[in-house]
């Protein structure tokens, strides 16, 4: 009986936390979850070109820190009206504003992209940015950006022309500190591996 209370307290916790736009964390003392806490949290779902906008705004604003994992980022000087080259800028004239910029881009993408990757490591590299081509054997598929410790945008967006331009995309922009320091954990075990 106490389990099944329990149980639909929860279940009931939840589906209230889910309208009332708070997400549950769990609580993790060692390696044992011993229950919940409620967090707040905002979440703006971003679809097609709305993902380009949103994203702009917020390195232009950035203060401290961006840390992005990209599985393609296709930079093409020869294009001036490319949305991907915006965004790859953006990370330049952040860093120039001094903030710590870093990025990881997968090493080996299919149909092609790999030089496009190596094209925006080289450029990334050589205005000062932090820069790593994962050559590990787990591919890296992620599309995450991590803004001042509180802002992460991750979904289906890649950082291309099509992606950002073209494609049907979606991704969602959370703005909460507990949400960016988990992305960020995994982040860093990502390098560190």
């Amino acid at each position: 009986m106490q389990r099944t209370s329990f149980a639909v307290l929860t279940s009931a916790l939840v589906v209230l936390a889910f309208f009332a736009g708070v997400a549950l964390s769990p609580v993790i003392v060692g390696k044992v979850k011993i229950g919940y806490r409620i967090t707040p949290l905002q979440v703006q779902v971003l679809t097609d070109r709305d993902y380009y906008h949103h994203l702009i705004k917020d390195l232009e604003r950035a203060n401290e820190t961006i840390l992005v994992a990209m599985y393609s980022m296709i930079y093409d000087p020869d294009d001036p009206e490319d949305w991907a080259n915006d965004v790859i800028r953006e990370l330049v004239e952040a860093r120039e504003r001094g903030v710590n910029v870093t990025v990881i881009l997968e090493y080996r993408t299919y149909w092609g992209y790999m030089d496009d990757n190596l094209e925006a490591y080289e450029y990334l590299t050589s205005h000062g940015i932090t820069a790593y081509l994962d050559e590990d054997t787990e591919t890296d598929h992620m599309k995450l950006v991590i803004i001042d410790g509180y802002i992460v945008y991750v979904g289906s967006h890649n950082w291309s022309e099509s992606a950002l331009y073209y494609n049907r995309e979606t991704s969602v922009r959370i703005v909460s500190k507990k949400v960016a320091e988990e992305f960020e954990s995994y982040f860093w075990t990502i390098i560190r591996s």
